[in-house]
């Protein structure tokens, strides 16, 4: 049946993936066992190749299969429509948002549990944040779960280290919370300049290598003396300028 139909995949689409469907025996099968869903699915994807062949000049299979494979929800996002975008933090490279939100920030989901135990995974997954935390040019807001359902069960969570990493602390009273809130708004955060030499009170000595205004969610990325680099919520973080540059 795949001879058969080399010498269409040079043509119009709609008409190949149709036939396809109906001599592969897809079509009786999935009649056969009542799945409609299955079949509108299937039905769709045959409308979205006829409209492919409508405004393709010289529509192809392989021009097709190209396209559909690049294209995702983040390249039909228009800002100017004023609705929340809901992506995940490899799409979110490159684009940038007034506000960001980034949730589920929970030992086991960022970083991811497969790369527990390994460095270069983690610290991978490291940078994902720090891409997620730069997407925002005013507002930046982080949080997680106290508890998550899993397989059906309510569980209790650990917060990302990441969270930690930055200097954020969750308190467990409302006054606690409110006394956090006043010291953002009445605190102004210090400039950090790449090469400025700081101190951290728990990893040491060390030097600047990129800093990100954004006012209250300024954040500042550190390589210390102990070889680790990490990425610091300023108004968190409790750094201190060593000297001037």
């Amino acid at each position: 049946m795949v001879e058969e139909f080399k010498n269409d995949v040079g043509g119009e689409v709609a008409p190949l993936a149709e036939r396809a469907f109906i001599e592969s025996g897809m079509q009786k099968s999935l009649e056969d066992s009542g799945e409609q869903s299955a079949l509108e699915n299937v039905s769709e994807l045959i409308n979205g190749a006829a409209v492919y062949d409508e405004q393709a000049e010289e529509p192809s299979l392989l021009d097709y299969l190209q396209q559909i494979s690049l294209f995702s929800d983040v390249d039909k996002y228009d800002e100017t429509r004023g609705c929340v975008a809901l992506m995940t933090l490899h799409c979110a490279k490159g684009l940038e948002f007034e506000n960001v939100f980034i949730v589920g920030l929970e030992d086991g989901l960022l970083p991811h549990e497969r790369s527990s135990g390994n460095e270069d995974e983690t610290e991978e997954e490291r940078r994902l944040f720090f891409v997620g935390v730069t997407r925002a040019k005013a507002g930046l807001y982080v949080s997680c779960a106290r508890y998550r359902t899993v397989r059906g069960q309510m569980l209790r969570t650990i917060p990302s280290p990441f969270l930690y990493e930055l200097g954020i602390g969750f308190g467990e009273t409302a006054e606690e919370n409110d006394r956090d809130v006043e010291y953002q708004q009445n605190t102004r955060m210090p400039d950090f300049a790449v090469g400025q030499l700081v101190r951290h009170d728990t990893f040491g000595l060390g030097r600047v290598k990129e800093f990100v205004d954004m006012g209250q969610n300024s954040v500042v990325v550190v390589k210390f003396s102990t070889g680790q680099t990490k990425s610091l919520m300023v108004k968190y973080a409790s750094l201190t300028k060593e000297g001037e540059l």
